[in-house]
């Protein structure tokens, strides 16, 4: 007998006997339990094939874009570091012999950094820059290397001077050259 059948035949019995009392509560609770059981249990979910390729397309979105991240970090720090190994890119152009009939206040140069740079190349631009011609008289000069912050607006003077206080250079000024002693 099935639960439909139960409760028609309860319903039967209800309006078949009108004065007497039937006791219905312990059968609708039994029916309402097994109601229940069917209908609100709570199912355990398996994972569909769906779900399953969308979990993996996301682990793979994820990977890719950590595997980007990281190589967006590691070139930008080598370029970082090749920009900073070339220092000639980076120097700024500085007024030569030629460009001798501007006068200082008509330009305002900007500090020049040489890095590792050899002496002669270093003696050879600022040398041009104030206007002297550049005589190397020390075979050492080819060969030695220096870290110097030259400010253009200083007196060649005054340069000759914070040169002078490296060792292995010796550099003079005489009448339009600056000259490296050995």
């Amino acid at each position: 007998m099935t639960s439909n059948d139960k409760l028609e035949d309860l319903l039967k019995q209800m309006y078949a006997q009108e004065d007497e009392t039937i006791d219905t509560s312990d059968i609708i609770d039994e029916e309402w339990q097994k109601f229940e059981a069917r209908h609100f249990a709570p199912k355990r979910r398996s994972w569909g094939w769906m779900q399953i390729a969308a979990a993996f397309i996301g682990l793979l979105m994820l990977s890719g874009i950590a595997y980007a991240a990281i190589h967006l970090v590691s070139s930008s720090r080598s370029q970082q570091a090749e920009m900073a190994a070339d220092t000639t890119a980076v120097a700024p152009t500085l007024p030569t012999a030629v460009d001798s009939k501007l006068s200082a206040a008509d330009s305002i140069p900007q500090t020049r950094i040489f890095e590792n740079a050899p002496l002669d190349e270093m003696i050879t631009e600022i040398a041009q820059y104030y206007n002297k011609v550049a005589d190397i008289e020390s075979e050492e000069a080819h060969e030695l290397r220096l870290y110097y912050k030259w400010e253009p607006k200083d007196a060649l003077e005054d340069v000759v001077a914070d040169l002078n206080h490296f060792d292995h250079v010796s550099l003079a000024i005489e009448d339009d050259k600056l000259i490296v002693k050995p």
